[in-house]
């Protein structure tokens, strides 16, 4: 039983690798849109600040969280709404979980480089 759940699981993110492959390569094809464009990138990197933020400030009363978290949100919903008028709708909806995980690789390797 444990061989069939790590068969299920390299198959699971080769599948993922795959589709994520399959949305640059098609938008880039098909439509001259990079969805991994540094755009998407910077304004990522900026909704996690803000997230950031958000999180430090979650103990005020006076609501400064819920801003910051509304600035993530519309940030994001930025990135949603250039990736679908560049593309289409279909793209933008599967591409934003691998832009955001491409954001999270990106902020890694930066964390790596400047400590």
């Amino acid at each position: 039983m444990t061989a069939i759940y790590i068969i299920l699981g390299i198959l699971g993110i080769a599948l993922f690798i795959w589709l994520g492959y399959f949305l640059w390569s098609s938008s880039l094809e098909k439509y001259d849109y990079n969805i991994f464009n540094i755009g998407v990138i910077i304004r990522g990197l900026i909704a996690i600040g803000c997230m950031w933020f958000a999180l430090i400030m979650v103990e005020n009363p006076d609501g400064s969280s819920i801003v910051w978290i509304v600035v993530s949100v519309i940030l994001w919903l930025w990135t949603f709404l250039e990736t679908a008028f560049r593309a289409n709708i279909f793209i933008a909806i599967f591409s934003l979980v691998y832009q955001l995980f491409a954001v999270f690789l990106i902020k890694q390797a930066l964390n790596r480089v400047f400590k």
